[in-house]
């Protein structure tokens, strides 16, 4: 596997789309088109200069490839140093320095084809299912498209208008339903104004995407059956629930696609006390050879020697940063993005990767 480059884009305009999430669109200069061909469901990687320091970020494309259109969303995360710079010095005209898609939570459409897919999103979740629904909207137009998208309230409800645009356009094709876990509310007189009260206005669903709510989701419409695709994006324990319910209604798990966000706060906390140890490196043309110090991963090793192997999200969630173990143990201390079959195969995220023997052979080129 060649090393991914990174090119200079200009961002052409840029979409509010909460007051806490704003999309971002490239212009790829014709040079550069090939190289930024991309399927619906894959992610971006963002380089920053921020404080002098390097900061990295994989943003899930929110645009549909037969749009040609290269954009992607980012929500404002509490201390997030990277999303908080996007969202306060970020402008139209700047140049970002951006990775060729990656990813491998796709959607493959076939115009000749007939399927039904369930699509269940979260928050932020919502960013690569709204590419994939695009998608298989326009491209595959016999396919019928069912989405469950869970907010904590109506101002954050992300790309709540063109949803509402889709469902209308694509009537009989795209039936989207809403969950909020805490709806706005009003104040409002009581009897005679003598005592106040809240109400909401909100007339949809209320809750989060837990195990009740997706028994009433999947009995409203039934799952099962080799034409049906399920993505699921979000937070882990919606994640888990999801696959849980869809599990239990007898789907193959072969047929549900998975896109967990984390960040890399969340998964150091979960670091092991690993003993530190050799690993021996193949990274492009070079043999490199690197001593971890307890509990460092491989990939922060090669990155605090001065190296340069491949990597994006640091927190287990992409596998931009997956190499194979070709001698000794690894263990890592999570792993989103890889399938048991590929573990057994010796294939590690090097970011979450520690050597658990005195000696560790990795190859990135593979």
């Amino acid at each position: 596997m060649s090393q991914p480059q990174f090119y200079p884009l200009r961002v052409s305009r840029l979409e509010p789309e909460t007051d806490q999430a704003v999309s971002i669109y490239f212009t790829v200069p014709e040079a550069d088109q090939t190289a930024f061909h991309y399927r619906a469901g894959q992610y971006l990687t963002l380089r920053f200069t921020i404080d002098g320091k390097e900061e990295r970020r994989a943003y899930s494309m929110c645009s549909a490839p037969h749009e040609d259109e290269l954009a992607v969303t980012v929500k404002r995360v509490e201390g997030g140093k990277v999303s908080n710079y996007v969202a306060e010095k970020i402008k139209v005209g700047d140049t970002v320095e951006v990775m060729p898609p990656m990813g491998r939570f796709l959607a493959d459409t076939d115009p000749a084809l007939r399927r039904k897919y369930y699509l269940f999103g979260a928050g932020s979740g919502i960013t690569p299912l709204m590419s994939i629904l695009r998608s298989v909207l326009e491209t595959e137009p016999k396919s019928e498209v069912i989405l469950l998208y869970g907010n904590r309230d109506e101002d954050n409800i992300i790309f709540k208008e063109q949803l509402d645009a889709l469902e209308r356009r694509y009537s009989g094709q795209l039936t989207v339903e809403h969950t909020l876990s805490r709806p706005k509310r009003y104040a409002s007189k009581g009897l005679k104004g003598l005592f106040k009260r809240s109400s909401t206005r909100w007339e949809g669903a209320t809750g989060r995407i837990d195990r009740k709510a997706l028994v009433d989701f999947l009995s409203r419409y039934p799952a099962g059956g080799p034409e049906c695709r399920y993505y699921v994006c979000g937070p882990g324990e919606m994640i888990d629930n999801v696959e849980a319910a869809l599990l239990g209604h007898g789907v193959d798990d072969k047929l549900i696609h998975v896109e967990r966000f984390a960040s890399a706060s969340d998964t150091k906390k979960n670091a092991g006390d690993s003993l530190g140890g050799t690993v021996n490196v193949k990274l492009n043309k070079e043999d490199i050879e690197v001593k971890l110090k307890p509990g460092q991963t491989i990939l922060d090793a090669l990155l605090e020697q001065g190296h340069t192997p491949p990597y994006s999200c640091l927190a287990g969630a992409c596998s931009t940063c997956m190499a194979r173990v070709e001698k000794g143990g690894v263990k890592m201390d999570v792993c989103y993005a890889l399938d048991d079959a590929e573990v057994e195969e010796g294939y590690v995220l090097t970011c979450q990767a520690h050597p658990i023997t005195p000696e560790v052979h990795i190859d990135y080129n593979v």
